[in-house]
């Protein structure tokens, strides 16, 4: 979920995410230079007039520097044959099963790594997770760096809900669904009984809330856009794992890749799996919703099916999935070519095929309103191929096969360097603070490209200073899609070039 500079008045503020330890990953060792080519000269956006600089805006599409062909999939898979194979795997099958189950056990992700549904409940670092967060979130209320939209302070009874300690042995009270063996007081392995976890397919989207309410709130700038209690979503045909009661209408739930609270008067939800559906939705192996659809169901009727939704197939029926449906789970044909096989090789072609099936595909905060932000984008992309990336960008810049860290004063020469030694080896994220983007590779003209999902970026109005203030003599423009970009945006403003943010480049490839 992007973040934003915290240095920016009268601009979008910080992100403020989940809490979650970050470890920083060791860069490999320092491959062969090879010396990059010259790239093309790259103009700084033309500027708004002196006397003529609004605070807001609304970018072109195609955004600056970017031609009509370079947001098409033919353009991107003939400039990538010339650099490797492109139906040649990355990663192979065992090496993408290997790096999704350290999305599962990796320390460097703690609270911010996905999670196996049908596992017992670990208990203990869910209260320590909870009790992060919810400290976290309770500070930033006192010192008003979250208020609601007028404003105003969150009343005394909501900040109420964010005190107290959150024990163990208290939160495993009510729970619904096998607890760890450490805990000693449920089955460690879930059978088809009581102690099945109580697991339900999303319907429509269900907001996941940060906190223990459903009240939103937000940074100073109190942009409505930007709930910074809305943590996530769950989108239709996805697993929901129901852990408690918590308070009212109010559960405690999560997803695979998400914990948080859910309105369960509010939430589109079907009735409770069984084990063996539970399996079906959870391990796959899937079909891949290429456009939204109103799927014919074996049993009579439809269900919706929005684009992206990975539905399971029918065990032992190659050509039928499993829907989940308000009365439960129904059958239905899905062997045409509405439908992708997921998972399926980890090639660059498969890759860009589906980074540009969401192209113009709309920007939402936390999946606000449907939309997608920079993480949730990249975390569908590559779920429709069966890699499972953590939900936040922090996360997903330590969770490839490797990761290589960009020094905060490297030249821009070396960063080029980097970037283009580490595309050969594999597929890159680029990461930096708040954002993460899906490396396309050099243009023609020799420019790196990038396809992401994101909200806005600043340029610089005539006469604006080198080491201005934020906010001064510079317009936000708005985005709000996913779209291909070259690296200079934000050159000459408070933010600085895209090239010269990234932190991270993120690798999903052999390390060699």
């Amino acid at each position: 979920m992007p973040r934003r500079d915290p240095s920016e008045r009268r601009l979008r503020p910080i992100l403020t995410a989940l809490v979650a330890l970050v470890v920083a990953c060791s860069e490999p060792p320092p491959p062969e230079r090879v010396a990059p080519p010259e790239p093309a000269a790259t103009p700084v956006p033309t500027p708004p007039v002196a006397d003529d600089c609004p605070a807001t805006g609304v970018a072109t599409t195609p955004l600056p520097r970017t031609l009509p062909e370079h947001e098409t999939l033919a353009y991107w898979l003939a400039r990538t044959q010339e650099l490797a194979d492109l139906d040649r795997p990355v990663l192979d099958l065992a090496a993408v099963q290997a790096l999704n189950a350290a999305t599962e056990t990796s320390p460097a992700l703690g609270f911010g790594g996905r999670v196996d549904l049908l596992a017992p409940i670990d208990v203990a670092a869910l209260a320590s997770g909870l009790q992060a967060r919810l400290g976290y979130l309770r500070e930033r209320f006192a010192t008003g760096k979250y208020v609601r939209l007028d404003g105003a302070p969150l009343p005394a009874e909501l900040q109420a809900r964010y005190g107290g300690e959150i024990m163990p042995e208290a939160l495993a009270r009510d729970m619904r669904g096998p607890l760890s063996a450490s805990t000693g007081t449920k089955e460690q392995v879930p059978k088809d009984s009581q102690d099945l976890p109580e697991l339900r397919v999303a319907l429509d989207l269900i907001p996941i809330y940060c906190g223990p309410q459903t009240e939103p709130y937000y940074t100073p700038s109190r942009d409505p856009e930007f709930d910074r209690n809305l943590c996530s979503m769950a989108r239709a045909q996805e697993l929901v794992q129901i852990l408690r009661p918590w308070d009212g209408d109010l559960v405690l739930a999560r997803t695979s890749y998400v914990v948080g609270w859910i309105d369960l008067r509010a939430a589109a939800l079907s009735p409770p799996l069984s084990l063996a559906e539970a399996r079906s939705f959870l391990r796959g192996p899937y079909r891949r919703v290429g456009a939204a659809i109103d799927l014919p169901l074996e049993a009579g009727g439809t269900q919706p099916l929005p684009f992206a939704a990975l539905v399971p197939v029918a065990p032992g029926a190659p050509g039928r999935v499993l829907v989940a449906t308000a009365a439960g789970v129904s059958s239905a044909r899905a062997d045409d070519l509405r439908f992708a096989d997921s998972p399926r090789p980890l090639t660059r072609r498969a890759v860009l095929e589906e980074a540009f099936a969401y192209l113009g595909e709309r920007y939402g905060w936390g999946d606000r309103n449907g939309g997608r932000d920079c993480s949730r984008y990249l975390m569908d992309l590559f779920a429709g191929l069966g890699v499972l990336l953590p939900r936040h960008t922090s996360d997903q810049a330590i969770a490839g096969s490797y990761t290589v860290e960009v020094a905060p004063g490297l030249p821009e020469a070396d960063r080029l360097q980097l970037l283009d030694t580490h595309h050969r080896r594999g597929v890159l994220l680029l990461h930096f603070p708040g954002h993460i983007m899906l490396y396309l590779g050099r243009n023609a003209e020799g420019t790196p490209m990038v396809i992401h999902s994101f909200a806005e970026y600043l340029i610089p109005c005539e006469g604006r200073r080198d080491g201005a203030p934020a906010g001064e003599r510079e317009t936000l423009l708005k985005v709000d899609g996913v779209h291909v970009s070259d690296l200079e945006l934000g050159r000459g403003t408070s933010r600085t070039a895209f090239i010269q943010r990234i932190t991270k480049i993120t690798v999903l490839g052999p390390n060699r």
